[in-house]
């Protein structure tokens, strides 16, 4: 257990975001599907993307990890004979997203591979991609459309599928992430509005940098040309927007005892990056804050004062949904309520991220309503309280937010955000925020 207390004085700090886990799985799952050797710099720590570099040798890449933040892959030939007939098990850890790409990656090399994970990875389902994948010619085997499933088959066909992509956009990234090694042309056509639109476009440009232009059309179609192969190159994995938003959030709430504002400046971020939570500076300024993004001599930087009363807004968060639960923490310590909408997808993830946080906000003693999409968060007085982050990575960092300005919150599993960044406590601290390991109470 974590206890949390505020620091004495204003948040004023220059950070560096880690690098993003969306760019850094997305580069792994190419490099192995990838004719050559691929060097990736800037790679983040975290359980999901050492999941990642574990399944792709399941695949039949090879991995070495250079230093800490490099690693280098050297991928599969299009007609590997090299692959070890015998099946294979790999575990996907809790990551919903490598759960769905390494399915259908899988489905490419001649290989029998058996995926499993573990918390809420037997509740996420696949049918749909595996049915899709099955349409282009893979063989697959489902616990009734969920994990553990049996990839069987080696090849993909090519052809048209269309895919359903209102409760998901991993079935349409993991379509096209594999499409290069079909045999012929794929065209993924989304059926349905396009949910966490923003994390396809994001795979869309992955593969772009890897030498694969994905054809896109107005009306929701997608295709991947004959002929079309990722080249090895070296490739910088940008700062995380959605672990950004964490210290964004940070400097809002890191005011003084005296209600001077807090101040910080967050370095490594790609300003042109299709990834949603790219939007999050534009939600703190609608919530008061003063941010500007400017060029500096550690290239670019979001700079962030806090207001002395921040804002509650309205908002349709569908396709920034990561940094629902950063807004939410955020939302008690705002004059007026905040109210999140487009997110039924959030039920979904390594918990049911709605529920948790109206949990955790609620012991806090803030007013919550959830609605089956929608989160509204109305500040009351607040109290300290012990918070249990039911395993979420997000809900962990997300809660522990008060923590900044409500002395004594204690977050339970601290652990848990060993998922996605590892360093979040020491992050904190920096910060100035007095970060204390506790004893867990039974």
């Amino acid at each position: 257990m974590i206890r949390l207390d505020p620091a004495p004085a204003p948040v004023r700090a220059n950070v560096r975001a880690p690098g993003s886990k969306y760019e850094a799985n997305r580069l792994l799952l190419i490099a192995a599907l990838t004719d050559g050797t691929t060097h990736l710099t800037n790679v983040p720590e975290g359980e999901d993307v050492h999941a990642a570099a574990t399944a792709i040798e399941a695949l039949g890449a090879q991995v070495r990890r250079r230093t800490r933040k490099e690693i280098e892959v050297k991928g599969l030939p299009p007609e590997s004979g090299s692959i070890p007939p015998d099946p294979v098990s790999v575990e996907v850890g809790e990551s919903g997203t490598l759960f769905r790409f390494l399915t259908a990656a899988a489905a490419t090399v001649p290989r029998p591979i058996r995926i499993t994970g573990r918390g809420r990875i037997g509740e996420r389902p696949i049918a749909g991609l595996v049915r899709t994948l099955e349409c282009l010619g893979a063989r697959i085997e489902t616990r009734d459309g969920f994990a553990p499933i049996g990839v069987l088959s080696g090849r993909l066909r090519g052809g048209r599928v269309r895919v359903r992509a209102d409760e998901t956009s991993q079935f349409a990234s993991a379509l096209l992430l594999a499409s290069p090694r079909a045999d012929g042309p794929v065209e993924v056509e989304l059926d349905g509005g396009s949910v966490s639109r923003p994390y396809l476009d994001l795979t869309i440009r992955m593969m772009e940098r890897c030498g694969v232009r994905v054809a896109a059309t107005g009306d929701g179609r997608f295709r991947v040309p004959p002929g079309a192969r990722y080249r090895p190159g070296v490739h910088r994995v940008s700062g995380d927007w959605t672990a950004a938003s964490y210290f964004l959030a940070a400097g809002a709430l890191g005011s003084g005892p005296d209600g001077t504002p807090g101040e910080i400046e967050v370095h490594g971020l790609d300003p042109d990056s299709p990834q949603g939570e790219r939007r999050f500076p534009d939600l703190l300024r609608r919530m008061g804050c003063e941010v500007s993004e400017d060029e500096t001599a550690e290239g670019f930087a979001v700079r962030l004062t806090g207001a002395r009363e921040l804002c509650g807004i309205e908002v349709d968060m569908g396709g920034l949904p990561d940094a629902v639960p950063t807004l939410a923490g955020l939302a008690p310590f705002a004059v007026g309520p905040t109210q999140i909408t487009g997110v039924a997808h959030l039920r979904h993830k390594e918990s049911d991220r709605l529920a948790a946080l109206a949990d955790g906000l609620t012991a806090l003693g803030a007013g919550v309503e959830t609605g089956a999409g929608s989160l509204t968060v109305r500040p009351r007085a607040l109290r300290p309280a012990t918070l249990d982050p039911v395993g979420d990575h997000r809900i962990a960092m997300a809660l522990a937010l008060a923590g900044l300005r409500v002395p004594g919150v204690r977050v339970r599993s601290p652990e848990v955000v060993g998922k996605s960044f590892p360093g979040f406590w020491r992050a904190l601290a920096g910060l100035g925020v007095s970060v204390t390991p506790e004893p867990a109470v039974a």
